[in-house]
């Protein structure tokens, strides 16, 4: 299956992976889905207070 995302490896606590297990199944969500939901939320969040965050161009 092709995808456009970029997969990397995330480290966390045993209590933290847990937690966000839990969400997960209560969302009905993959864990990495949640974690790729949290992590948008938070981006957004951030952009609501601060305004768009400004990427620099991808040379070629």
């Amino acid at each position: 299956m092709a995808t456009d995302k970029r997969p990397f490896t995330l480290r966390v606590q045993d209590e933290t992976y847990e937690k966000i297990r839990f969400l997960a199944y209560t969302e009905r969500r993959s864990i990495a889905k949640e974690i790729e939901t949290a992590m948008l939320e938070y981006i957004a969040n951030y952009e609501k207070k601060h305004g768009p965050i400004q990427l620099p161009e991808a040379s070629e």
